[in-house]
């Protein structure tokens, strides 16, 4: 059985009738020899395997376009996402999936490359930026069980309605009220610095929980979730940064890692990179 390189799918260019899509797809030559002939896998709505789609006219997921390096799949249904990978075949073998292509925007993973092989810790994770017409913040999901990573998601929270602030004036009104009263009526003079101490740390909470709490979202904010049974899979939130660096890897490992794009006014809309693996070097 033949060990075949991985292919990069290039482009996607889109090619849109009256009803329905035609999707062309090129990709580079794998540098494997023997290639007999290249497959396109594809389906709608979502990136995860194993692409096993429906309704294209050349027929179901997989199409064997034979040996090119361009094919189209036609009437596809008009304003679908469709999901894209491709993989090369000899006479007895298969290579792996390509990287994954869509006919709409996904945050593009850069590094770690696709099966990169003693990958240096710290590993730098990088993805592509949106365009600029979209307003985005990341999750970087990474760990050792594919599973997990291919199926954790971001939770989406609506951010408090206008007028519901959780620390009312009233309360703040209160909270001084005690501090005065404190300072006036102590019982003793040693106690007064404990009395405030309080009192301040009660208020500067309550502040903190009206402004939604010390969680991150801008770039700055490398903090890491441990979540899953496997207690391998990390969440972190990036904000608008586009990498991030894990100091937190084992040596000679595999890891696999994506991203998730979520948008700043619906929270419910996101778009999900592919999920691609990699081994840290034995240190």
């Amino acid at each position: 059985m033949k060990s075949f390189q991985l292919l990069i799918v290039s482009f996607l260019i889109l090619v849109n009738s009256a009803f329905c899509q035609d999707i062309t797809l090129s990709w580079d030559p794998s540098p494997t020899p023997e290639v007999a002939g290249y497959k396109i896998y594809y389906q709608q709505d979502n990136a995860n395997y194993p692409f096993d789609g429906t309704g294209a006219a050349e027929g179901n997921s997989p199409v064997d376009v034979g040996d090119t390096l361009s094919a189209t799949l036609t009437e596809l249904g008009d304003e679908v996402v469709y999901f894209f990978t491709v993989t090369a075949y000899s006479d007895d073998s298969e290579s792996s999936y390509s990287n994954i292509v869509s006919n709409s925007w996904l945050p593009a993973l850069i590094t770690p490359t696709i099966g990169a092989a003693n990958e240096p810790v710290p590993v730098t994770f990088l993805w592509e930026t949106a365009p600029s017409d979209y307003d985005v913040t990341y999750t970087l999901f990474y760990g050792t069980d594919q599973t997990e990573v291919r199926t954790a998601g971001v939770i989406a929270v609506s951010p408090p309605a206008p007028g519901n602030n959780p620390l009312l004036p009233g309360t703040i009104a209160a909270l001084v009220a005690l501090l005065l009263l404190a300072i006036r009526y102590r019982p003793t003079t040693k106690l007064l610095p404990q009395t405030i101490a309080l009192l301040a740390m009660l208020l500067l909470g309550g502040m903190l929980t009206a402004c939604g709490g010390g969680g991150g979202g801008d770039s700055s904010s490398d903090h890491s979730a441990v979540t899953g049974e496997s207690a391998q899979l990390y969440s972190v939130d990036k904000g608008s940064s586009d990498y991030h660096q894990a100091y937190d890897l084992e040596p000679s490992t595999t890891y696999y890692w994506k991203v998730v794009a979520t948008d700043t006014q619906d929270p419910n809309l996101t778009y999900e990179s592919e999920v691609r693996g990699f081994t840290t070097e034995a240190f």
